[in-house]
């Protein structure tokens, strides 16, 4: 028993060499018969160790996560540059291409596994790639959001890359109340039509923005472009130049869009079939930090 000392111990044992009854022993002791057997097997084995507490640690320990956990989480961490919420919120409910990535490492179905943040960031520290690597030079920035969906667009162009084999860009269209992608589209190359044209759908679909926010780029400062906002009602609205911080929304959308779904390229073929379904997932699905929730539940609360 824990509460009694080795040296009451050591005395039950010298009592039953004397020949006393293990029930007498036990009503002397204040003990069950069961603890006074115990004790007395316990004494054959010599040493000065034997009258104290062993230790209640099982022989063996099965930990919940194994070597195909720790494999995913250093790909999704080499492959997206993810930080431990990202990483388990993916193990947890990952996305169809995810889920797929997932089950090709391991070999077998992925099967949803709940770890904690601290428990992803001790494996990542076990491999030497915890920390974030955009830390460095960090400012505290002032930080604007749009009141309401629909109060400012963000607008700006990602490229040139290669996706497929082919040299592309994108052109990427943020709400800034919700972080809600109203437009991404991939093309060979990007005219002041183009610009104008994904702006009219956009419009058709999901109504007009009071005001529009872009970067001071050819595609950008056209007369076209200024004519269609003037006739659209939407204010123009270009940002400082050499002052990204200004468009931050988009920017952030074209970084998930650079760590999240062109990096699919290394992975699989025909990654342009998946953008839709990228969008669908990043707007309906996916945790953004920057609004603490879903884009599409801030977008549509109006």
């Amino acid at each position: 028993m824990g509460s009694l000392t080795p040296e009451i111990r050591r005395r039950i044992v010298k009592a039953y060499k004397k020949g006393y009854k293990i029930k007498d022993i036990a009503a002397i002791f204040g003990v069950s018969r069961w603890v006074v057997w115990k004790w007395r097997k316990r004494a054959y084995h010599p040493g000065k160790d034997s009258y104290r507490s062993r230790s209640q640690r099982p022989l063996k320990t099965y930990s919940k996560v194994t070597q195909e956990i720790e494999n995913a989480i250093i790909v999704l961490r080499d492959s997206f540059n993810w930080g431990t919420y990202r990483i388990s919120l993916n193990l947890r409910c990952p996305p169809g291409y995810i889920h797929h990535l997932l089950t090709t490492i391991t070999g077998s179905d992925w099967q949803s596994v709940n770890l904690s943040r601290q428990t992803v960031n001790i494996i990542l520290k076990k491999h030497r790639r915890n920390g974030s690597p955009y830390q460095r030079n960090k400012k505290d920035w002032k930080y604007f959001r749009a009141r309401k969906p629909n109060g400012l667009w963000q607008i700006d162009i990602k490229g040139p890359f290669l996706l497929d084999g082919k040299r592309l860009y994108a052109l990427v269209i943020i709400d800034d109340h919700s972080r809600f992608i109203i437009y991404c589209g991939l093309y060979t190359s990007i005219k002041k039509e183009e610009v104008v044209t994904a702006l009219e759908w956009a419009v058709k679909r999901y109504g007009g923005p009071k005001r529009l926010l872009c970067d001071n780029g050819s595609q950008f400062k056209s007369n076209d472009l200024k004519r269609w906002c003037k006739t659209n009602k939407v204010k123009y609205e270009p940002a400082p130049p050499y002052y990204p911080e200004t468009k931050g929304k988009v920017e952030r959308a074209i970084r998930n869009l650079k760590e999240e779904y062109l990096v699919l390229d290394k992975v699989f073929e025909n990654v342009s079939l998946l953008l839709s379904e990228y969008i669908e997932w990043f707007n309906n699905v996916r945790y953004s930090l920057g609004v603490e929730g879903i884009p599409a539940s801030f977008y549509y609360e109006r």
